[in-house]
């Protein structure tokens, strides 16, 4: 069993229009409401996929409604806290060359009670169930400490060392829990938020990539970095090797959420045992097979299976 934590989740809105002109009226092609949130994203595809899977999240009024009505639908089982507060929304709008253009609310602020509600929840799944690893999700709220993440993962390990634990945050969320000590099994960045971390222009090549972790002190500390880079496939280090992850060129439908697929994919291939090599394409594939759908944080079976068998790693030489 695996579970996902989203501090922060949302109701998104997906909108489609011809071009996006600042300062003018844009007419709306298409309009998609859904579910949003990194975790309960990569949940319902952790589920899709067939793998116990349980979100845990924080989520109050009218949105906080629409969110539990909309999952009681998914496969995956949603264990919420409730808040006063209204949940964000947030916006994604694409053109008609895909190019995508997004506006993303803050979030209310929490509250030290709701957050050692679920810290506390978090170690009664830990003592109680047989749960395989663990994902942390998003951005943080507002007022929540900034070593949030730290504190949790420190927390994991004392209750069970066998979990694993899988941190998908960005920014000063995800270098202040580096540099705390306090280190996740794995870290899911793209081109750009690897590319913060290391301080160095942005940059698809693999053999780059693999030259400025490896001189990275920090990063060379994590077991599993698993750098997401578009259509350009995934460099993913595993202790002292590296991987290049590859897959045929796809017509991208929405790419949104496709970095919360691929965590879900991680996340399932984890709880079936998988070979790393499975892991690895495992998320590809997933994250492959949410871009062909226009629904975020989604996938088929039936386009997951198709992708799969076209996902190539290779290993990769110093």
């Amino acid at each position: 069993m695996i579970i996902t934590l989203t501090m922060n989740p949302s109701v998104d809105y997906l909108y489609k229009v011809d071009s996006l002109s600042s300062g003018k009226l844009n007419r709306v092609k298409l309009i998609t409401k859904m579910v949003g949130g990194k975790g309960i994203n990569a949940a319902r595809v952790s589920a899709i996929l067939g793998t116990e899977t349980t979100a845990v999240s924080i989520i109050g009024g009218m949105n906080g409604d629409y969110i539990l009505s909309q999952t009681k639908k998914d496969k995956f089982t949603s264990d919420f806290i409730r808040t006063n507060d209204e949940t964000r929304n947030c916006y994604v709008i694409l053109d008609k060359e895909n190019v995508k253009t997004e506006i993303n609310e803050l979030g209310s602020a929490i509250t030290q009670p709701v957050l050692s509600e679920l810290e506390e929840k978090t170690e009664s799944y830990i003592k109680t169930k047989d749960i395989t690893a663990i994902s942390i999700n998003g951005s943080l709220p507002l007022n929540c400490p900034h070593n949030f993440y730290s504190n949790l993962i420190q927390k994991i390990r004392r209750f069970n060392q066998n979990i694993k634990i899988l941190l998908d945050t960005s920014g000063k969320a995800l270098k202040d829990c580096l540099d705390s000590g306090f280190l996740p099994d794995i870290i899911k960045p793209n081109e750009t938020e690897i590319a913060e971390l290391l301080n160095t222009e942005i940059t698809t090549d693999a053999k780059t990539l693999q030259k400025n972790i490896l001189a990275n002190e920090l990063l060379s500390n994590i077991p599993i970095i698993f750098v997401s880079l578009g259509a350009s496939g995934s460099l993913i280090k595993h202790e002292d090797e590296f991987y290049r992850v590859t897959f045929p060129k796809v017509k991208a439908i929405n790419t949104q959420g496709s970095g919360d697929a691929t965590v879900g994919g991680i996340l399932s291939a984890i709880d079936k045992h998988k070979s790393f090599i499975d892991v690895l394409k495992y998320g590809s594939a997933a994250g492959t097979a949410n871009s062909l759908d226009v629904k975020t944080g989604f996938l088929e079976n039936s386009v997951f299976d198709s992708v799969y068998q076209d996902v190539s790693v290779a290993k990769l030489e110093y």
